[in-house]
Protein backbone atom coordinates (compact mmCIF):
# COMPACT_ATOMS: atom_id res chain seq x y z
CA UNK A 1 0.00 0.00 0.00
CA UNK A 2 1.47 3.33 -1.02
CA UNK A 3 1.35 6.17 1.45
CA UNK A 4 -0.26 9.46 0.43
CA UNK A 5 1.49 12.72 1.21
CA UNK A 6 -1.40 13.67 3.51
CA UNK A 7 -1.12 10.49 5.58
CA UNK A 8 2.67 10.80 5.62
CA UNK A 9 2.39 14.30 7.12
CA UNK A 10 -0.14 13.10 9.72
CA UNK A 11 2.20 10.30 10.76
CA UNK A 12 5.19 12.67 10.86
CA UNK A 13 3.21 14.92 13.24
CA UNK A 14 2.47 11.92 15.46
CA UNK A 15 6.13 10.92 15.52
CA UNK A 16 7.26 14.48 16.28
CA UNK A 17 4.75 15.03 19.07
CA UNK A 18 6.34 14.28 22.46
CA UNK A 19 2.87 13.45 23.84
CA UNK A 20 2.48 10.49 21.46
CA UNK A 21 3.01 7.29 23.45
CA UNK A 22 5.64 4.98 21.99
CA UNK A 23 5.10 1.25 21.47
CA UNK A 24 8.75 0.84 22.45
CA UNK A 25 11.66 3.20 23.14
CA UNK A 26 13.56 4.28 20.05
CA UNK A 27 17.32 4.26 19.74
CA UNK A 28 19.38 7.24 18.61
CA UNK A 29 20.09 5.39 15.34
CA UNK A 30 16.35 4.95 14.71
CA UNK A 31 15.72 8.64 15.42
CA UNK A 32 18.47 9.57 12.97
CA UNK A 33 17.02 7.17 10.40
CA UNK A 34 13.59 8.78 10.80
CA UNK A 35 15.22 12.19 10.33
CA UNK A 36 17.05 11.08 7.19
CA UNK A 37 13.95 9.46 5.70
CA UNK A 38 11.81 12.51 6.48
CA UNK A 39 14.33 14.86 4.88
CA UNK A 40 14.65 12.59 1.82
CA UNK A 41 10.86 12.47 1.46
CA UNK A 42 10.33 16.22 1.85
CA UNK A 43 13.45 17.98 0.49
CA UNK A 44 15.23 17.44 -2.81
CA UNK A 45 18.76 16.15 -2.24
CA UNK A 46 20.25 18.83 -4.50
CA UNK A 47 19.01 21.36 -1.91
CA UNK A 48 21.10 19.80 0.86
CA UNK A 49 23.63 22.26 2.31
CA UNK A 50 27.31 21.36 2.67
CA UNK A 51 28.23 18.92 5.45
CA UNK A 52 28.59 20.75 8.80
CA UNK A 53 32.00 21.28 10.34
CA UNK A 54 33.79 18.79 12.54
CA UNK A 55 32.76 20.50 15.79
CA UNK A 56 29.04 20.36 14.92
CA UNK A 57 28.62 16.70 15.83
CA UNK A 58 24.80 16.62 15.91
CA UNK A 59 24.60 18.49 12.61
CA UNK A 60 27.03 16.05 10.98
CA UNK A 61 25.10 13.04 12.26
CA UNK A 62 21.84 14.44 10.87
CA UNK A 63 23.51 15.32 7.56
CA UNK A 64 24.96 11.80 7.33
CA UNK A 65 21.55 10.26 8.10
CA UNK A 66 20.02 12.33 5.31
CA UNK A 67 22.82 11.47 2.87
CA UNK A 68 22.42 7.76 3.69
CA UNK A 69 18.95 7.84 2.12
CA UNK A 70 20.07 9.31 -1.23
CA UNK A 71 19.38 6.12 -3.20
CA UNK A 72 15.69 6.14 -2.32
CA UNK A 73 12.92 7.84 -4.24
CA UNK A 74 10.57 10.20 -2.42
CA UNK A 75 7.89 7.46 -2.32
CA UNK A 76 10.33 4.82 -1.03
CA UNK A 77 11.50 7.19 1.71
CA UNK A 78 7.91 7.94 2.75
CA UNK A 79 7.08 4.21 2.91
CA UNK A 80 10.24 3.39 4.88
CA UNK A 81 9.46 6.26 7.30
CA UNK A 82 5.91 4.98 7.83
CA UNK A 83 7.13 1.40 8.33
CA UNK A 84 9.63 2.49 10.99
CA UNK A 85 7.07 4.78 12.63
CA UNK A 86 4.60 1.90 12.75
CA UNK A 87 7.21 -0.20 14.55
CA UNK A 88 8.05 2.57 17.05
CA UNK A 89 4.63 4.17 17.66
CA UNK A 90 2.30 1.31 16.83
CA UNK A 91 -1.48 1.56 16.90
CA UNK A 92 -1.81 5.30 16.30
CA UNK A 93 0.10 5.01 13.01
CA UNK A 94 -2.05 2.05 12.00
CA UNK A 95 -5.17 4.13 12.80
CA UNK A 96 -3.99 6.91 10.45
CA UNK A 97 -3.34 4.35 7.72
CA UNK A 98 -6.72 2.74 8.29
CA UNK A 99 -5.29 -0.72 9.02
Amino acid sequence: MTVTAEKFEQIAKLVGDPKTPAARPSTRAEKLQLYGLYKRATVESDQRPPRPGVFNIDGRMKWDAWAAEDGKSKEEAMQAYVDLAKELVGKQVEDVLGE
